[in-house]
């Protein structure tokens, strides 16, 4: 596994849950004015009624590029961080690998993908 990747797919999957509860988020989900000065380091943001992520700034680019990926390799990354975290075995035999093992092959070609995807978008 890439572990800056990793931590990457964490965010995208916490700001994924977020917005499937409803929850806002970034600074304007913050109600008070000293709360948004805090969340935002000091810059105080007005509230727009635009819509759009200002969360996780890497939050579309992830987004983009998670669901360009293979269909087998977008059901791993779905399974991994969004549906079920921390049921590798379960997860595995749901996505009809033999075994864990082929599950994290799997998934580390996954993250070769994103990695991959990432530093073409940043090139161009």
């Amino acid at each position: 596994m890439i572990k800056p990747i990793d931590d990457l797919l964490l965010s995208w999957a916490e700001t994924q849950r977020m917005l499937l509860r409803g929850e806002p988020i970034g600074p304007q989900a913050v109600k008070c004015s000293l709360a948004a000065a805090i969340d935002s380091k000091g810059v105080v943001i007005p509230a727009t009624t635009r819509g759009g992520c200002q969360g996780d700034p890497y939050f579309p680019v992830t987004d983009l590029v998670v669901n360009q990926l293979r269909e087998d390799l977008r059901r791993v990354v779905y399974e991994h961080y969004l549906l079920h975290p921390g049921a590798y075995a379960n997860n595995a035999r749901a996505l009809g690998y033999g075994c864990v093992r082929s599950y994290y092959n799997a998934l580390d070609t996954a993250h070769e993908h994103v990695r991959q995807a990432l530093s073409v978008r940043l090139a161009a």
